[in-house]
């Protein structure tokens, strides 16, 4: 197995297997292939040098970063819509890097609050319930449910796409009624968000980047 410039999965095989066997063995290895390619992906990536024109993800959107210098009594991000403004007295990138984090943490706290009341207001055993939200900065989970109906969200998924988001809420919220992931687990996920096999998709390969 090997991965492209963009991170996806190239396998080599023989050429006398078909490309059923091989998707046959993909899947049978499941858990090895995603610690092949998370692995792989984080050696792919290059750090970030937050310095004005570098792309910065936003809800799963790409926007150039403008540092702008300037006697201001604290660093400050502005989010124009169209770049992300660091107005700061100390433009070395670890401030640059503090004040970016910052930023995503308290839009993080803003929009995966007002997600959560969105999506939980479509599952019936979770719409009349006051859920406690964590947020956390994780390398190896998107979010988690405890026995006790906390729900732990990971911060990097203020980088990712709404729909992505909410597929990760929705996953949670099924745990509230379903701790495992069994059958009917999954029916309520069906329930809940019929797209979740694509978010899940889209999450695996792209999640990567939101790492950074």
């Amino acid at each position: 197995m090997e991965i492209d410039e963009h991170g996806g999965l190239v396998v080599v095989a023989p050429r006398h297997w078909s490309k059923t066997y091989i998707r046959k063995t993909l899947i049978q290895n499941i858990s090895r292939v995603e610690r092949f390619l998370i692995r792989a992906r984080q050696r792919q990536r290059q750090p970030l040098l937050y310095t004005s024109g570098e792309p910065h993800l936003y809800l799963g959107q790409r926007y150039p970063l403008v540092v702008n210098p300037g006697p201001v009594m604290k660093s400050n991000v502005v989010f124009s819509g169209y770049e992300i403004r660091v107005n700061t007295r100390q433009h070395d990138p670890i401030s640059i890097q503090n004040a970016l984090e910052g930023w995503y943490l308290r839009q993080a706290h803003k929009v995966f609050g007002e997600r959560l009341q969105l999506v939980s207001a479509r599952a019936d055993w979770a719409r009349d319930r006051s859920i406690p939200l964590k947020l956390r900065k994780m390398k190896r989970t998107w979010g988690n449910c405890s026995t006790t109906g906390v729900i732990k969200l990971n911060t990097h998924l203020i980088k990712a796409p709404m729909p992505v988001l909410d597929s990760v809420i929705a996953h949670e919220l099924c745990h509230l009624k379903e701790m495992n992931h069994g059958r009917a687990f999954y029916a309520l996920l069906e329930q809940l968000n019929p797209n979740w096999r694509q978010d899940r998709a889209q999450l695996r390969s792209e999640g990567n980047r939101y790492l950074l």
